[in-house]
């Protein structure tokens, strides 16, 4: 049991550094290809959304790979 908890909280941290690449990336150049309006944001407006895109950056990758086709 010990070792299928230590594979979930792995799976989960694995899951975190990526939506923290993937958030860093989409704060600075992906959101505003979502919305234009976000280029000319303050950069506390970024420091804002940056905790959600680290939780969902998975629905917003589909969502950008989505709208560029």
């Amino acid at each position: 049991m010990i070792e299928v908890i230590s594979i979930l909280v792995d799976i989960f941290f694995i899951y975190l550094a990526l939506g923290l690449l993937f958030a860093l990336w989409f704060v600075f150049a992906g959101a505003s290809r979502l919305d234009k309006g976000v280029s000319q944001a303050p950069w506390h407006f970024r420091l804002m959304i940056l905790p959600g895109s680290i939780l969902l950056w998975l629905p917003l990758l589909v969502k950008l790979i989505r709208q560029k086709t």
